[in-house]
C-alpha cells in the first residue's frame, strides 16, 4: 500500500464527519485523526486551525473538533463522492469493497459534478457503498 501525505482539507472534513457520527457529543479529538491519517498531531491541529478560520468546524479547548452545518455540509458532500466512486469500482471494475478504497483516494476531490452525476445515474442511484455505509448526500434533487 503506498502511504500517501493527508494535506487535502477535504481528507480531514470527510474523517472528522465519519467520526463525529460515531460520537455521542460530535466532537473528534486531534489524537483520533492523527492517528487515523498518521500524521503528527501539530499537522492535524495546523488544519483545524485552517478549517475553523474558513468556518467549517470549531475548536473545543481540550475536547476536540466539530463540524459547522457548511462544514458538515462540504463533509458530506465529499463523502457522497467517494461513496459513489466506490460503487463504480466495484460494480463497473469488479474490485473488491477492500481494494476500492485505496485505489479512489484523491479523485473524489478531482471529478465534477456533471460525472459524478452520471455516474450515480448509471449506477442506478445507488443508497449505500459497497461496504454497506449510507451514501449522505439526496442526489435525487440534481435530476428532477
Amino acid at each position: 500500500m503506498i502511504q500517501r501525505e493527508h494535506k487535502n482539507p477535504d481528507d480531514y472534513l470527510e474523517l472528522v464527519y465519519v467520526l463525529s457520527e460515531e460520537s455521542s457529543k460530535g466532537l473528534v479529538r486531534v489524537k483520533e485523526i492523527s492517528s487515523v491519517l498518521k500524521v503528527s498531531p501539530s499537522t492535524v491541529t495546523e488544519m483545524m486551525q485552517r478549517l475553523s478560520e474558513k468556518g467549517l468546524v470549531i475548536r473545543v479547548d481540550y475536547e476536540g473538533v466539530r463540524l459547522t452545518e457548511m462544514g458538515r455540509s462540504s463533509a458530506r458532500a465529499v463523502l457522497s463522492r467517494h461513496r459513489i466512486l466506490e460503487c463504480f469500482f466495484y460494480q463497473f471494475l469488479d474490485m473488491k469493497p477492500e481494494e476500492v478504497a485505496e485505489e479512489i483516494c484523491g479523485i473524489e476531490h478531482h471529478i465534477s459534478d456533471r460525472v459524478l452525476l452520471r455516474l450515480y445515474e448509471k449506477l442506478g442511484r445507488p443508497k449505500v457503498c459497497p461496504h454497506g455505509k449510507p451514501i449522505p448526500i439526496n442526489l435525487e434533487v440534481c435530476f428532477d
